[in-house]
């Protein structure tokens, strides 16, 4: 008995489906609102944002971010004219980032122009005031101008304790920088006090194991370092660092805390654990931004001085001669770090 075989049917050909990553797909969306709208156009520069946005998620295309931020505040000043919403929040995005890149100069230029005018339309209290004021007060003390900058922080915590309370986010991360203002100041024991304060409050209102309080902790430490006593910062460092190691998520966090280890590890004369976890900390910060980001340049810089010590005086010019060609390019020419790189290039010729 012949069996009666049914013709098999053809598949149907699949479909094709491209899939852009968030950040091609911004780009298109972008190439099409120019041609639609031209430059000039809300619609436009919603778009170019959006790329900046996803830009700004990769750590190491932060350069990029900012220079088209930068982009994006100038068109928004052409389209919206100035004191927009608009163009106000795209000055501060803008400031914001190349402060974040090390260009500090033009950041506080920028910042400026944003908080004056949102203070001009949306009152010193709002809170997208008090977040530029915030940016603002972070170039300074980069800039090397902390008592500009902890006047702008202490205003801002105030303001932030009035509308939010005490322990709120904001208000701890305001109370914080107002103590890195201090620090930067030279004035150890108040910023100490007003650390400890911090530190307190944030282990109260968001748990000893945060993430939050693991920042407060190192900040602390780098305080209790620089007013002398360095055998108490490496306690509080190592304990910082055994709650952050093994959490891919704080790896960029765990290479600070190496880092600032390490310098106090240099100060007592621990120089091959120094220069370890140095390597360490200049491996996973040039992985996670690059090379030439100011993060990455400090550990590179902390590293020139242990193998100084270490005796590779060879390398360590090396790598001195790198962090000058930085400094000289994105910091102000009187600032102290550049003089300080060049006294120390001089010391080991």
């Amino acid at each position: 008995m012949a069996f009666l075989r049914r013709r098999q049917q053809q598949p149907e050909p699949e479909e094709i489906t491209i899939t852009l990553d968030g950040l091609t797909s911004a780009q298109v969306m972008f190439e099409a609102a120019v041609q639609r709208h031209g430059e000039l156009h809300p619609e436009t520069i919603k778009a170019m944002q959006l790329v900046v946005n996803h830009l700004t998620h990769d750590r190491q295309r932060l350069r990029d971010a900012a220079e088209l931020q930068h982009e994006v505040a100038r068109l928004s000043y052409l389209t919206y004219g100035p004191d927009h919403p608009e163009l106000l929040t795209a000055l501060f995005r803008a400031g914001d980032l190349q402060c974040g890149v090390g260009n500090l100069e033009l950041a506080e230029q920028m910042l400026r122009d944003a908080l004056d005018g949102q203070e001009r339309t949306l009152g010193r209290d709002h809170p997208d005031t008090l977040a530029t004021a915030q940016a603002l007060g972070v170039a300074l003390t980069g800039l090397g101008r902390p008592a500009e900058a902890q006047a702008l922080h202490e205003d801002v915590a105030e303001r932030r304790a009035r509308a939010l309370g005490t322990d709120h986010r904001d208000t701890l991360i305001s109370r914080g920088n107002a103590a890195d203002a201090l620090r930067s100041a030279g004035r150890f024991a108040e910023a100490e006090v007003l650390y400890r304060e911090v530190l307190r409050d944030t282990e109260r209102a968001f748990g000893t194991d945060s993430r939050k309080a693991a920042i407060s902790r190192n900040n602390l430490a780098a305080t209790v370092f620089q007013r002398g006593d360095a055998v108490e910062a490496a306690k509080l460092f190592r304990e910082v660092l055994a709650a952050v190691a093994n959490q891919p998520e704080q790896r960029d966090f765990a290479a600070s805390v190496r880092n600032n280890l390490a310098a106090v590890l240099h100060e007592l004369g621990e120089y091959p654990e120094a220069a370890a976890l140095l390597r360490q900390a200049v491996t996973d910060r040039e992985n996670a931004v690059g090379p030439d980001h100011p993060e990455t340049i400090q550990s590179v810089d902390n590293l020139a001085r242990v193998l100084a010590e270490c005796g590779d005086r060879a390398e360590a010019a090396r790598l001195a001669r790198h962090c000058l060609a930085h400094y000289e390019t994105r910091l102000p020419a009187s600032h102290p770090r550049i003089e300080d790189v060049r006294n120390f290039l001089a010391e080991l010729s």
